[in-house]
């Protein structure tokens, strides 16, 4: 039997798609290799970003089509991936039927949408992409609403897009917010909420120091993007509890003109946040911040933050300046990110930016330096990384005011290529799990199981933190280098035992084939919903939650 060997660049490393001849392709067997793994899943989605480029084969093509609809598609990826975790796993092709909508309103403009949360609706879908020229705020109490976005006929998800209000304000500020809840019980699912001028959601009362006014909480989002607003995606403070997120993706989130990176988190739980906030399957990555922030600051909270819980969540690539200067997709070969604010000042000023980078015509060390301009501020590409402020870690579990007041639980859950700014080699240390505080041994607590954490530049440093009870895997290998030649070692709790696997690479290969099926999804407007990355060989389900 004859192997032709094709190699693929992906995200940085090689990976070799084996098409052997003579073999009957099982359906998801993208590269013929008479098994079905995380790379046929990497073959199928890479071949939805560059097509004929990866130089796969009909027969490899006819394989990765694992709906078998003629083309392959960001939900190919997904379905030989889920394959690949278990071997059961099957589709029934067809379109899912369209949602009964009859027991609500369909609206397609921020008209109808602005008129339907006035006059009470309980069930709102929303068609499309609605702009939103003004701030959404709810303040009901228990309002039992639902927000549901409708899949397009595309498979493309339903969204709240905040560049009309962003773009006319003169400030920043929480005027700036998308979606503003101060009251609760509100749900929202299968929607993208983006561009906005501050936070993308924020939920919060009034006064957090007011016991009788914890009104704002108890909502749920399921299966919901956060993306491009101009501070955290999601925030989460005074007081605000009981909130719930399912299989939601927080990316690409950042206040870089006004605040050079200083505070846009992916999932921002902080500052006298309340209790009972959850997040499962949920994915924070590459946004100018913190993948997940729990900071404490008395000042203003008034309160400490107390539990989070954290399952089959995933965090990458936070904290980096070069994802929001479009220098980190070049390099990695991905496509041109139009949706971020320095790449539309660099088509701006050049109208042959967009070629030369295609091309690939441009110098990584010697980016073009253009003017930002956004809210009242201007910030160029000098300044970004001279005064740059994001901090580059993955999951952070508190502050140096925390104690053991608060509380965190973990489970199945992977931080991954954190490192900060190169230009600035005191901005470069990353942590994928940071403690961030100085207790010593009356931090913050917690219970653990299973945690992969790799290619940051500290993996784990939980040293001051509290343990519960640890158990599972406490995974490790391949801490970055800073640019001073400096190692940072892991810093354990009490209790932690730290182990390098010995299938490193085939997790690593794993990890890496996931994220580009996150990054198919959502870059053609997509919505993930719950993709579980299984590299403990035990996940967890929805039904096997307390709480949820």
């Amino acid at each position: 039997m004859k192997r032709k060997m094709t190699a693929l660049l992906l995200g940085g490393a090689i990976f070799m798609a084996c098409a052997f001849t003579g073999y009957a392709a099982t359906k998801g067997d993208a590269d013929l290799d008479t098994k079905i793994t995380a790379t046929d899943a990497t073959l199928a989605l890479q071949y939805t970003l560059i097509g004929n480029k990866t130089g796969m084969t009909d027969e490899q093509i006819k394989a990765a089509d694992f709906d078998e609809d003629g083309v392959v598609t960001a939900s190919d990826a997904s379905y030989i991936l889920q394959k690949t975790l278990r071997p059961e796993f099957d589709i029934k092709n067809g379109k899912p039927d369209d949602p009964d909508t009859s027991d609500g309103v369909v609206v397609k403009s921020f008209d109808e949408l602005k008129s339907a949360i006035n006059a009470g609706e309980k069930k709102i879908y929303i068609s499309g992409t609605v702009d939103c020229p003004e701030r959404i705020d709810l303040n009901t109490v228990d309002a039992g609403v639902e927000f549901y976005g409708l899949t397009g006929e595309d498979g493309t998800g339903a969204a709240l897009d905040f560049a009309l209000l962003r773009d006319s304000l003169s400030q920043r500020g929480e005027v700036g917010v998308g979606i503003y809840i101060k009251g609760g019980g509100y749900d929202f699912k299968n929607l993208i909420i983006e561009n906005a001028g501050d936070c993308g959601v924020r939920i919060k009362n009034n006064d957090s120091g007011d016991p009788n006014n914890q009104n704002a909480g108890n909502c749920t989002f399921t299966n919901c993007v956060f993306r491009y607003n101009n501070n955290s995606g999601v925030s989460i403070t005074n007081g605000s509890h009981d909130n719930k997120f399912y299989c939601c993706d927080s990316y690409r989130n950042g206040d870089i003109v006004q605040k050079s990176g200083a505070d846009a988190d992916g999932f921002s739980v902080k500052i006298g946040a309340g209790g009972g906030n959850y997040f499962y399957n949920c994915r924070a990555w590459e946004n100018a911040d913190d993948g997940w922030d729990s900071y404490d600051r008395m000042s203003d909270g008034k309160r400490y933050v107390t539990d989070i819980t954290y399952i089959e969540c995933l965090a990458w690539h936070n904290g980096n300046p070069d994802t929001f200067t479009g220098e980190y997709d070049y390099k990695m070969g991905y496509p041109l990110d139009k949706n971020l604010i320095y790449v539309k000042a660099l088509m701006a000023a050049d109208g042959d930016f967009e070629r030369k980078y295609n091309a690939k015509e441009l110098d990584l060390n010697n980016w073009p330096n253009v003017t930002m301009k956004l809210l009242g501020y201007t910030n160029n590409y000098k300044s970004l990384y001279n005064n740059w402020a994001g901090n580059p870690n993955g999951f952070k579990f508190g502050s140096s005011e925390s104690d053991s007041t608060g509380y965190r639980y973990i489970e199945n859950c992977i931080a991954f290529d954190h490192y900060g700014n190169a230009k600035n080699a005191s901005q470069y240390q990353a942590k994928g799990f940071d403690q961030n505080c100085d207790r010593g041994s009356g931090g913050v607590r917690f219970d653990m199981k299973n945690i992969l954490s790799f290619n940051n530049v500290e993996n784990i440093q939980m040293a001051k933190m509290t343990p519960l009870s640890i158990s599972g895997v406490v995974w490790s290998f391949d801490n970055c280098i800073g640019p001073n030649n400096v190692v940072y070692p892991d810093e354990p709790s009490e209790g932690m035992t730290i182990t390098e696997p010995q299938n490193k690479e085939e997790l690593r290969q794993k990890v890496y084939a996931y994220r580009e099926m996150i990054y198919g999804y959502v870059y053609n407007n997509k919505i993930p919903g719950k993709q579980i990355c299984n590299v403990f060989d035990e996940t967890i389900g929805l039904e096997d939650v307390q709480g949820f």
